[in-house]
């Protein structure tokens, strides 16, 4: 039986796919269109193949009737691309019969592999709908597992989250691999698209199984690109690529969704929501190698121990513990070179006034008594940080800026942080402590490029950037010059000529200070009315 014929039997993937026996299959008509042209069956209808056409960019009259073992899917977002996945791999697992030929002791997976767990969650919920769908399906299962199922026939099917190692043993039947341009990003993700592919074919090789690669499309640059520049609209290509918007793969998605984000960002939405073939990021570049930050590394080194002969410096990314990470990293200078000293990560869901408490713990040791952080929250941030005996300078205020008029200026962006560290980056001038997460964060950050021609350098979407954000922050507070200093009048290296001259510098000194604390508090008051989710509950223990 072909995919086509167990979609539409009641007993098998009708349930799953249309939500019950009798319900219908319309919106599901370009999906069922590209399952045919997956698996080389006909597509009778013409409206189908101007589907095909259109999608695939080749002429329906030459696709392969053998099927395609190896496809790529850049769909948009919340086109039902996970829900397909999930089907794919029952029915591979299920309807191949490919496990039948492998020899005695061998043990035959169709493997599904997601860039992060919470997408490897997502999929393994997909997998359970698929077999809980029909009494026959849930028959098939003889266990389930937190990476997948076993099923009657033998046949592993397993949610992998990111590392391909994972399936070497096994003899992989097909694999699937979800959100593909995303891999690389993260720690969970730590191999590149092109490697994995590379990683993944052998193991298909015995069986001729099918490697099917779905996702969003992201940068210009990586498989999703270059595969598409190579099989889109190539009548001889062995690849499949099909490029389709959200709109038309999902018609029950809402147009006025799509619209607004259109409206909020062109670049972004256009390319999230596919809505033309070929669009992918051009604003968006690599910021520094792996292999570069992995120079800088010293392996094994993680953490030096405070001396009493060594001056340091603190930086602080502080989040309000529900969705991100709070980190803090101390450095000190050696001729020229950014020495990181101690690099710590809390880990969220956590308590922001424990992580404090524990921050200045730590800073404390390093005879630390002032520390710098980022903006989030300044007040907050300023006043639980001086409940432990430290003070904490909002970046924007930092002893460690230039001059007193730099105490007006707007606290440092993550982009200008990064900006300053990337040519130390690559001068050697930096050594940094042996912690895989800090490496995956400062070789995943990005550049963009705004409309207003000035880059933004950040994570990639869905990543974060905390311990690489204190990094870049306590490099450049190591290495700005010493903290402005004003001298008392009555300074002995000054004679009672300079006495008006300072009496001046300090009457404009408070003139800053007050026209500070009122940027402070509009400051506060913008952070108060911010929506994002990163907002702490006030006296609650999160």
């Amino acid at each position: 039986m072909n995919i086509l014929a167990a979609i539409h039997d009641n007993n098998l993937f009708r349930s799953y796919v249309a939500g019950s026996p009798d319900g219908s299959l319309d919106s599901w008509a370009n999906w069922l269109s590209f399952l045919r042209v997956l698996y080389g069956l006909r597509v009778p209808r013409k409206a189908d193949r101007e589907i095909v056409r259109r999608f695939t960019g080749r002429d329906p009259a030459k696709l392969s009737k053998d099927g395609y073992q190896e496809a790529l899917v850049l769909a948009g977002r919340r086109g039902g691309k996970s829900k397909v996945i999930a089907l794919v791999g029952a029915a591979e697992a299920i309807l191949s019969g490919k496990e039948k030929g492998l020899s005695r002791g061998e043990i035959p997976m169709v493997a599904i592999l997601s860039p992060t767990r919470n997408q490897s969650r997502i999929i393994h919920t997909y997998l359970r709908g698929v077999f809980d769908s029909t009494p026959m399906l849930q028959n098939e299962v003889v266990e389930e597992k937190r990476e997948g199922f076993t099923l009657r026939n033998g046949v592993e099917v397993s949610v992998i989250t990111g590392d391909p190692r994972k399936v070497r043993g096994f003899t992989l039947l097909a694999c699937i691999v979800d959100e593909i341009a995303m891999f690389g990003f993260s720690e969970e993700a730590k191999i590149n698209d092109l490697e994995l592919v590379r990683a993944i074919r052998p193991a298909l090789a015995s069986t001729g199984g099918r490697l099917l690669l779905v996702g969003t499309p992201y940068a210009s640059r990586g498989y999703s690109y270059h595969t598409w520049k190579r099989a889109y609209g190539s009548d001889s290509c062995d690849v499949l690529c099909w490029n389709a918007p959200s709109i038309l793969m999902n018609p029950t998605l809402s147009k006025a969704v799509v619209a607004r984000a259109i409206a909020e960002d062109p670049i972004a939405a256009n390319v999230e929501y596919c809505t033309s073939p070929g669009l992918f990021r051009e604003d968006v570049d690599d910021f520094v190698s792996r292999a570069v930050v992995e120079s800088l590394v010293v392996r094994g080194r993680k953490e030096l121990a405070p001396r009493s002969d060594i001056a340091y410096a603190a930086f602080a990314d502080v989040s309000g513990g529900r969705h991100d990470d709070a980190a803090l990293a101390i450095a000190h200078l050696e001729d020229r070179v950014v020495i990181l000293d101690c690099l710590e990560r809390y880990k969220s869901p956590h308590n922001p006034y424990e992580v404090v408490a524990k921050m200045c713990q730590t800073v404390r040791r390093y005879s630390l008594e002032k520390m710098t952080g980022d903006a989030y929250s300044a007040e907050w941030s300023r006043v639980a940080f001086q409940s432990h005996g430290i003070d904490y300078l909002n970046a924007s205020t930092s002893h460690w800026k230039k001059g007193v008029a730099a105490l007006k200026k707007t606290p440092k962006p993550k982009s200008v942080l990064y900006a300053e560290l990337l040519p130390r980056l690559h001068s050697a001038e930096i050594e940094l402590l042996d912690d895989e997460t800090l490496i995956t964060q400062l070789s995943a950050l990005q550049r963009r490029t705004r409309s207003s021609g000035k880059d933004q350098i950040d994570h990639p979407p869905g990543q974060h950037d905390d311990l690489a954000n204190t990094v870049a922050g306590v490099a450049t507070i190591v290495t700005q010059r010493k903290p402005f200093e004003v001298r008392s009048i009555t300074d002995p290296r000054h004679d009672d000529s300079d006495v008006p001259a300072w009496k001046q510098e300090i009457d404009r000194i408070l003139a800053d200070e007050i026209e500070l604390r009122q940027y402070e508090k509009d400051q506060i008051e913008r952070t108060r009315n911010d929506a994002d989710d990163k907002s702490i509950v006030f006296g609650n223990t999160l």
